[in-house]
C-alpha cells in the first residue's frame, strides 16, 4: 500500500469529524497499520482528548507518542503549522491529521502564500505519500458547499472521500447534496456531488451513536474499542452501552468498506465461494 496522508475536516465544529477521525484511527490500528495521529486543534483537540495516551489515574501524558497516541498542534499558528512535513520524520505508514472545523485554508500558509497548498502536496507526493481529503457533511448548504470548493482548489493532486453524518439525519435527507423531486419538492443534484464523482471520490455515511452511549465514552475516558469490548475503565460501564457502543463500530466499519483504499486500509480479503472452500 502507498503511504498515506489522510486530513479530516468539515466546514465548521460540530459535524462530527472529530467522531468520524476517532473511529477511523482505532480501526486503522485494530488492523495492524501504523498510523501517526495529530489533532491540529492543539491540547483542547477532541481527538487528544480522547486518543491520547494517559497514565494509570486516566490523566493524559504531557509528551504523546503519535504511533501510540495522539500528539497535537494548533495549526493556526506559524510557528507549530511544521508539523504538517515535520510528522514524516521516521516516515509512518499513515498520518492522520483531524483539522479544526473551517481552517482548510490553513494548509496552504506551510510553504505557499495562499489557499491552494500546491507546495505542500507537492512535497508529500516526494516522500511517496498519498493524500485523502475526508469532508464530513452535515445537510447545511454550507457543508455541502466546503466539498466543491476544495475539489476546485485541490482537483486531481488528492483523493475524496465525503461523509454523510446521519447523526444529522438520515441518508435522504442531504437534498442539498442528492438533489430531491419529492412531493413538490425539486432541487438539482449539487456541484458538489458532480464534482466529487467527476474525481473518482467515494461517498459514505457515519451511523448516528446512541447520544448517551457517547457521553459515556467521555465520562469513563475510553476509546470505542475498550468500550465495545469492556476494556479497562469500560468494565464499569453499563452493559447496554459496551453493545450499543460494540454495534455502532461494526456498523461503522461496514460503511466504510468503498473507501477503504482512500483511508489507508489494505484491501478485505475476498471471501471464498463455498465451493472454492471445500
Amino acid at each position: 500500500m502507498t503511504p498515506r496522508v489522510i486530513f479530516v475536516c468539515s466546514n465548521k465544529g460540530g459535524a462530527g469529524k472529530t467522531t468520524f477521525a476517532r473511529a477511523l484511527l482505532e480501526l486503522l490500528r485494530c488492523e495492524g497499520h501504523e498510523v501517526a495521529a495529530y489533532d491540529a486543534d492543539g491540547r483542547v483537540g477532541q481527538l487528544y482528548q480522547h486518543e491520547g495516551t494517559r497514565d494509570v489515574e486516566g490523566k493524559l501524558l504531557a509528551q504523546q507518542d503519535p504511533l501510540v497516541g495522539c500528539a497535537c498542534f494548533d495549526i493556526r499558528e506559524d510557528d507549530e503549522r511544521d508539523l504538517l512535513l515535520n510528522a514524516l520524520s521516521g516516515t509512518p505508514q499513515i498520518l492522520l491529521f483531524d483539522l479544526p472545523g473551517g481552517v482548510v485554508g490553513e494548509l496552504g500558509k506551510v510553504m505557499d502564500h495562499g489557499l491552494v497548498p500546491n507546495a505542500l502536496l507537492s512535497a508529500y507526493r516526494r516522500w511517496g505519500y498519498a493524500v485523502t481529503m475526508v469532508f464530513v457533511m452535515t445537510p447545511i448548504q454550507a457543508s455541502i458547499r466546503t466539498v466543491r470548493q476544495s475539489i476546485e482548489n485541490f482537483g486531481d493532486q488528492v483523493d475524496y472521500v465525503a461523509v454523510k453524518n446521519l447523526a444529522f439525519g438520515a441518508e435522504d435527507s442531504f437534498v442539498l447534496f442528492d438533489g430531491c423531486h419529492h412531493q413538490g419538492l425539486q432541487l438539482p443534484v449539487s456541484e458538489s456531488k458532480r464534482a466529487l464523482q467527476a474525481q473518482g471520490g467515494v461517498l459514505m455515511t457515519m451511523p448516528a451513536l446512541d447520544a448517551r452511549s457517547y457521553a459515556l465514552l467521555d465520562v469513563y475516558s475510553v476509546s470505542y474499542m475498550d468500550a465495545a469490548d469492556g476494556l479497562g475503565r469500560a468494565r464499569s460501564m453499563p452493559i447496554a452501552d459496551q453493545e450499543r457502543i460494540g454495534a455502532w463500530v461494526q456498523d461503522f466499519k461496514r460503511r466504510m468498506t468503498p473507501a477503504r483504499r482512500l483511508l489507508g486500509f489494505l484491501p478485505e480479503p475476498e471471501r471464498l465461494s463455498e465451493e472454492e472452500t471445500r
